[in-house]
């Protein structure tokens, strides 16, 4: 399984979540088979008129995207490519590495 999860900062395990995944700053990419964690920068680029920002995310090919915040348009195109999303009461990565099994489904968007 790969989840794709919303961060704020570059620092490994101990990056904190993001409020919004679409203005996150970088993106933490753990794969549970052999336990790797990268760590990308988000170059979504959310004027491509030819790619959404979830048409861009598929080339990570995450099973799950962990976030705190999404909006509802976001939350209807992954539902539409399969993607699960996920959140939960963490503040950094490794907590949500953690708790993987516990993490909720997402299933209402922000308000924004």
């Amino acid at each position: 399984m790969k989840i794709l999860i919303a961060i704020n900062d570059n620092n490994g395990i101990n990056s904190k979540l993001s409020e919004h995944f679409g203005h996150c700053p970088y993106f933490a990419i753990y794969e549970t088979d052999n336990k790797s964690l990268e760590i990308v920068e988000n170059k979504l680029d959310h004027s491509n008129q030819n790619q959404t920002p979830v048409d861009q995310i598929m080339k990570f090919n995450p099973t799950i995207v962990f976030t705190l915040g999404i909006g509802a348009r976001a939350i209807k195109l992954f539902n539409e490519k399969g993607i699960k999303l996920k959140t939960g009461n963490y503040q950094i990565v490794k907590e949500v590495i953690e708790n993987i099994e516990n993490l909720k489904e997402m299933d209402s968007g922000c308000e924004h």
